[in-house]
């Protein structure tokens, strides 16, 4: 199966720092082993792009996510290509008009 590509969106960038930052105040090792956890569910989306449920905030077939332990992975699937639009605490609702694509 060939890969699409796939970009991370300024807020979602932001989104993965933010996370790193907060777990290394108690562990850098747990850190770094969260963010690498979170990266390769980011990869792991380009083998299967519609793996992921449709967000129930947006309710479009293109906007989807996949969950990894506390954290929503949110991403897009437009003309073979997959951003990853947001990471947050799965607490959280999504919010579509916070996110930039291009």
């Amino acid at each position: 199966m060939s890969k699409n590509n796939f970009y991370l969106t300024k807020q979602a960038a932001f989104d993965l720092q933010e996370i790193t930052e907060y777990i290394a105040r108690d562990s850098v090792e747990n850190a770094i082993r969260f963010a690498d956890e979170l990266l390769e569910v980011c990869h792991s989306i380009q083998d299967f792009p519609e793996r992921g449920r449709i967000v129930p905030e947006v309710g479009q077939p293109q906007i989807r996510e996949v969950i990894h332990k506390n954290y929503r992975l949110v991403y897009a699937v437009r003309k073979g290509k997959i951003f990853i639009l947001q990471v947050f605490n799965a607490a959280r609702l999504f919010r579509m008009q916070d996110i930039e694509t291009e």
